[in-house]
């Protein structure tokens, strides 16, 4: 009986490990500039893991400066990119 109950529960395993929340991406506009959707996706997972989190859109203030709108579990948050040389840095998070 034993071997039935560690069965079931070694295959409900992958399903537990993958129902992390993930980032949805807003849709790319003609004319964007900064950071891809994912890119920033995967710097929002990397800091707010099992969150619910959406990229909502961006503000171009510059050619170099971009603030990107997210939101983690519902809260806005502004992201401030630079470019510097070929790379988008993050420079504010609030």
């Amino acid at each position: 009986m034993t071997t039935i109950k560690q069965m079931l529960i070694l295959s409900m395993l992958p399903v537990a490990v993958s129902a992390r929340a993930t980032c949805m991406p807003d849709a790319p506009e003609i004319g964007d500039i900064g950071p891809s959707s994912e890119v920033v996706c995967r710097q929002l997972e990397s800091h707010f893991a099992g969150a619910k989190l959406a990229v909502q859109g961006r503000a171009i203030h510059s050619p170099t400066d971009v603030s990107v709108l997210t939101s983690v579990d519902g809260t806005p948050v502004r992201m401030g990119y630079e470019l510097t040389g070929y790379t988008w840095r993050l420079t504010v998070a609030d």
